[in-house]
């Protein structure tokens, strides 16, 4: 908003101001936030409503409307009561929207309307929900419309964690609504211009490409993968060593065609680095399959440690490590870092063949290994993945929450509990040895629960994300030193405020990013966890939002 010179006003009715408030605390504000209102109580809220007498009605007969928008979907299982209730809401947040944009004269207006608990007063309603609404202007000199409109819905009836659920659900509709308005200001260009004014394919996450189709029945098709890897449009994630990867932006990553990798000048000096051969690097490129409906293929492109971007030529683009960086990836742009970086640590690693020792060839676009016995068989070998569980331990009341540093972290690093599943173990059994080999605390099975999983390629895991409940409040913790310097039950609110610090941070896996803010003076605390995108913090989310 303050680089597009633009401005907003809020009206809230059951997050109390935490939308306000959450929009307050971001340095500058000032330039863009008009003020809100809270109206917790329509009827009772006429004097503070930016319409006055005239908005009031308007609300009140909103109240009233139980017909909703048609193309708004309310979820079916809700009871009838319930959903009537929302559909009020609805017109309530949409009235509301206009009408304070309307009257403020502000370019945007944000309404929001819902229940909270513990208590509700529909029948038959017991988790809550929020409709969020955001009026503006497509154009200047246009009239206000609605530009993005959704119902949140909870899953639990409490109050503070719902009111915090809608506040980040209304920071995520802004983007929306944001992106209709001014797509410049949320989306980044197609091309980056370099200084030497040649142009580097940078990947966005478009219709085109939000999904990454793997096109496995196509790696043993030769005369596809002959064309694919002469294509000039061919895209690359470009890998130096085995642990940093080509970025454009802190969440996408410089997706390099062929085509300017033979003609932009930083490019080619970067694959001219001493000691390599463009043709044999080229050639090693792995096809990791293609990109959305344009289809075009992309591939791998490893580099040795020793390349060297030349920051004068090319100032858009950047290496940096791949294991803190990319969980503030696109999705897809996060998956494509991570398949990759799996790539090259397994062909780092695999040189010879397991079973006849012979030296392997890469096969099927790179991703399967073909070594040859002296029989004259040939024996397959493709890429694994080690299972690993990783679990957020709670007490049974879900007050607290088990969390562990390891001598590998930096010490306000603090995170779930993992490890590797054993041969003939289930995932289950693995949640229950891990945690009492690690912390002597022991979990009640039946609470075991799945929640999500992760692909880890360093070097080579896929963590199966679990929670779980100890079989006591607070059970005595006795750590297995070799594995954890320290763990602690830490309260609920703890645990929320240092996501929060995490969050304002960024990549705090990496330490500079943390000295650099204890250097300023913007964090003194004590207590950080991983970031968004890392399992561990996944779990800890859908038990701050859920529990």
């Amino acid at each position: 908003l303050k680089s597009a010179n633009q401005t907003c006003r809020i009206l809230e009715s059951s997050c109390g101001g935490l939308i306000s408030s959450s929009l307050m605390s971001v340095p500058g504000s000032s330039k863009v936030f008009f003020g809100s209102t809270i109206a917790y109580n329509t009827k009772k809220s006429g004097p503070l409503l930016c319409g006055g007498d005239e908005l009031l009605d308007q609300l009140l007969s909103a109240s009233g409307d139980q017909n909703g928008d048609a193309n708004i979907e309310i979820q079916a299982d809700l009871s009838e009561e319930t959903k009537q209730y929302i559909k009020t809401k609805i017109n309530w947040t949409r009235d509301a929207a206009l009408s304070y944009c309307n009257h403020m004269s502000t370019d945007f207006a944000i309404a929001e309307g819902g229940a909270t608990g513990p208590t509700f007063h529909p029948k038959g309603m017991t988790t809550g929900f929020a409709v969020l609404a955001v009026a503006g202007r497509k154009r200047k000199g246009e009239s206000v419309e609605i530009l993005a409109q959704k119902v949140v819905y909870s899953t639990h009836a409490d109050r503070e964690g719902n009111m915090r659920l809608y506040a980040d659900a209304a920071a995520e509709l802004c983007l929306e609504a944001l992106a209709v308005v001014n797509p410049s200001v949320v989306l980044e260009a197609q091309t980056a211009k370099s200084a030497g004014g040649s142009d580097v394919v940078v990947g966005e996450t478009t219709e085109d490409d939000v999904v990454l189709d793997r096109s496995s029945h196509l790696r043993s098709d030769a005369a596809v993968m002959k064309d694919y890897y002469q294509r000039k449009d061919a895209q690359h994630v470009v890998l130096r060593g085995t642990d940093e990867v080509f970025f454009a932006s802190p969440n996408k990553l410089a997706l390099p065609t062929l085509q300017s990798l033979n003609e932009d000048a930083a490019l080619a000096a970067l694959l001219e680095t001493d000691g390599t051969n463009i043709e044999e690097l080229l050639d090693n490129r792995v096809f990791l399959g293609r990109l959305g409906t344009s289809q075009a293929p992309i591939f791998a492109l490893f580099l040795p440690e020793n390349a060297h971007l030349d920051s004068n030529i090319n100032q858009n683009s950047y290496f940096d490590r791949t294991r803190p960086r990319a969980p503030f990836l696109t999705s897809t742009h996060n998956e494509l870092a991570l398949t990759a970086t799996a790539y090259v640590n397994w062909q780092k690693t695999h040189q010879f063949c397991n079973v006849s020792g012979s030296p392997l060839e890469y096969i099927h676009g790179g991703t399967c290994a073909k070594g040859i016995g002296a029989d004259g068989k040939a024996h397959l070998h493709w890429p694994r993945q080690d299972p690993s569980i990783i679990t957020l331990v709670t007490n049974p009341s879900s007050t607290h929450a088990l969390l562990a540093r390891s001598p590998r972290h930096s010490v306000y690093l603090y995170t779930a509990l993992a490890g590797f599943v054993e041969a003939g173990e289930t995932f289950e059994n693995a949640v229950a040895r891990e945690v009492h080999e690690e912390v002597g605390v022991t979990i009640d099975r039946e609470s075991v629960n799945y929640i999500a999983s992760q692909a880890w390629p360093f070097p080579r895991s896929c963590m199966i994300g679990m929670n779980a409940s100890a079989m006591e409040d607070n059970a005595p913790i006795s750590i297995d030193p070799d594995e954890i310097v320290d763990a602690q039950w830490f309260e609920k609110e703890v645990v929320y405020k240092a996501a929060r610090d995490t969050d304002r941070m960024g990549a705090i896996l990496d330490p500079r990013v943390v000295a650099e803010k204890q250097a300023k003076g913007e964090w003194n605390g004590n207590l950080l966890v991983p970031s968004k995108g890392v399992l561990a913090r996944t779990l800890m989310d859908h038990w701050l939002e859920n529990h």
